[in-house]
């Protein structure tokens, strides 16, 4: 029988080679893992050794897989879906919310919602250890190794579970010196002559959106003078006169109090994305019944209150 002391070392040898592939880097590996480099390139080593082939073709400037290290990656990943499943399983059997709980969460709202909630989670659950990424891209919650995000706007069909956390308004902005050196907006048309400042993972089609008394406007704004990943970088562009922004309401509520931007076409609903445009909370099928995941997303839910973005 297989004592748990060693599989855990065995396990922590196989993180260590998928960081080091992964970031093609045994000091960037080791920062992530939050262990030496020197440890890590002890794992890596190990391994070597117990299998008499290299995993990796190392040089002063990369890290690279080997032929044996190609084949390896594939195994090693299996293995340790193995494991966590296994260890959610067996933790969700004796419901010890324990352990290590990796979250994503969208940089701008991650910073103004849940920031103020991670101490509070914290002494809630003190033996629960979080991993929270922070990032505007929209992660594949398997493949990325996720156990809970926060998805803003539509839900694309998935085998995900999803749960609504808050409704959201979108509004289009600009800076008053942009909007005083260029043509009104009166009608959704008009925009078609301005530049328009996009975000790329809630642009469906390169499109916006607007809806008035039951009538749907479609504006083009593909290659419109600036198109980013970074909700923070358009609305510094909107606000140094760049051009015409969309964003939701509570991600530049202060922005337009003070009037360094203006609302454009308030008659309308508008959105980037879909109308729908919910906040949700959504974790795998297979993680339902993860005590970890249960406790952060039914305390994300008791605060539902403190999260809304109306």
């Amino acid at each position: 029988m297989i004592r748990w002391s060693v599989m855990n070392e065995l396990t922590q040898r196989l993180r260590t080679f998928l960081k080091v592939v992964e970031h093609q880097s045994f000091n960037a590996a080791a920062r992530e893992l939050d262990i030496a480099s020197s440890t890590a390139t002890r794992h890596i080593n190990h391994l070597e050794r117990q299998l008499g082939e290299p995993l990796l073709v190392r040089t002063t400037r990369h890290v690279r897989l080997s032929p044996a290290g190609e084949r390896a990656l594939v195994r090693f990943r299996a293995i340790l879906d193995e494991v966590d499943h296994l260890t959610g399983e067996l933790e969700s059997l004796s419901e010890r919310v324990a352990g290590p709980l990796r979250l994503s969460v969208p940089w701008r709202y991650s910073r103004l919602y849940i920031a103020p909630l991670v101490s509070e989670f914290m002494q809630c659950y003190p033996e629960v250890t979080l991993d929270i990424v922070s990032s505007d891209q929209r992660v594949d919650l398997v493949e990325d190794h996720f156990d809970v995000a926060i998805r803003i706007g539509h839900l694309e069909d998935s085998s995900l579970i999803a749960r609504h956390i808050s409704d959201q308004r979108f509004v289009l902005a600009a800076a008053p010196s942009y909007l005083a050196a260029q043509p009104p907006i009166q009608q959704p048309q008009d925009l078609e002559q301005h530049r328009l400042l996009t975000f790329s993972y809630t642009t469906a089609n390169h499109h916006w959106r607007l809806i008035r008394d039951g009538r749907e406007y479609r504006i083009s704004a593909r290659a419109r003078a600036l198109r980013t990943n970074n909700a923070d970088i358009l609305t510094q562009a909107a606000l140094d006169g760049a051009g015409v922004v969309v964003q939701p309401l509570w991600a530049i509520r202060d922005e337009l109090a003070s009037g360094c931007l203006i609302p454009v076409l308030e008659g309308y609903q508008v959105t980037a994305a879909e109308f729908d445009t919910g906040i949700h909370v959504v974790f795998a099928r297979e993680n339902q019944h993860n005590p970890r995941v249960r406790a952060w997303v039914d305390f994300l839910l008791a605060r539902r209150e403190r999260l809304s973005c109306g």
